[in-house]
């Protein structure tokens, strides 16, 4: 899964521009009726997960702490939110969607490895190891 773990960058500007209704959320996914005008403390602060966002003197503030990268307020405020620069990848194994209990997600394995071409510190340190362990370990029927 691709992520970052530095702060989420915020350009103060163009989100007065989307609480000003300038700019259509969700790049304008949603323009085909009359939504109402953009409420960012109902469709952003509200929505959030982990409460880690709030207005604060008419800036939006993120405790970036706290924030679980869900995603939704840079999908909601693309032009006005956007990922860190130290960029990387969270490396889970063992999901699976069993027909009775559905999607089950997997065991975080790896939380964050840089992600560079030719990406070969992923294929080394972590994927290669886990196939070795795998190997010896894994039972029959078992995908990894």
């Amino acid at each position: 899964i691709g992520t970052w773990k530095d702060d989420i960058k915020i350009d103060q500007e163009v989100v007065a521009a989307y609480i000003g209704g300038e700019i259509p959320p969700n790049a304008g996914a949603h323009s085909g009726r009359d939504w109402g005008a953009f409420d960012i403390r109902k469709e952003v602060i509200d929505r959030c997960p982990t409460e880690c966002m709030r207005m604060e003197g008419g800036k939006l503030m993120i405790n970036n702490r706290e924030c679980n990268r869900c995603m939704h307020c840079i999908n909601v405020m693309p032009r006005a939110l956007h990922i860190g620069d130290d960029r990387g990848v969270s490396i889970l194994a063992g999901a699976k969607a069993p027909i009775l209990d559905g999607a089950q997600m997997g065991s975080l394995i790896v939380p964050f490895i840089k992600a560079e071409p030719p990406y070969t510190e992923i294929k080394e340190k972590v994927i290669e190891p886990i196939w070795d362990w795998w190997m010896e370990e894994g039972k029959n029927r078992e995908r990894m």
